[in-house]
């Protein structure tokens, strides 16, 4: 039986990043996950990443190894990991969402004030959706 995580993390984009090093991003994340079966989702704006990945767990947590050593970003923060029975992202290799920077700051210090908390599974899982249903609001 293959155990499936969902990681949610943020992270401050370094300078010079901009549409086509997002664009690049954006294709490789398709290209990779879709061969190791990870989904998810990349939120950026205002100077920061917040990136929901699920799949199995052994991919996963490989794939944030290798995000904790990109340089098109730092400051990365791991708000939680949690066992999934079912993925919220079934049929995105990488979903994209662009949001205004004032959104995203909002949405940074809720998750960080959630991760100072240091939040239960459970919550983790209901803040994770109250997160990703105010971002496609």
């Amino acid at each position: 039986m293959e155990h499936l995580s969902r990681i949610l993390y943020v992270s401050r984009t370094s300078q010079g990043v901009g549409e086509a090093e997002l664009k690049q991003i954006l294709e490789q994340s398709n290209r990779h996950n879709k061969e190791q079966r990870i989904s998810g989702i990349l939120c950026a704006g205002g100077g920061h990443f917040i990136q929901v990945l699920e799949g199995p767990q052994e991919a996963v947590f490989r794939l944030y190894g290798r995000i904790l050593d990109d340089r098109r970003h730092y400051d990365s923060l791991l708000i939680g990991v949690a066992p999934i029975k079912q993925r919220m992202f079934q049929g995105w290799s990488m979903g994209y969402l662009s949001n205004p920077p004032e959104v995203m700051e909002a949405r940074r210090k809720q998750l960080l004030a959630m991760w100072e908390r240091r939040a239960e599974a459970d919550e983790l899982v209901v803040l994770m959706r109250k997160f990703l249903e105010q971002l496609r609001g």
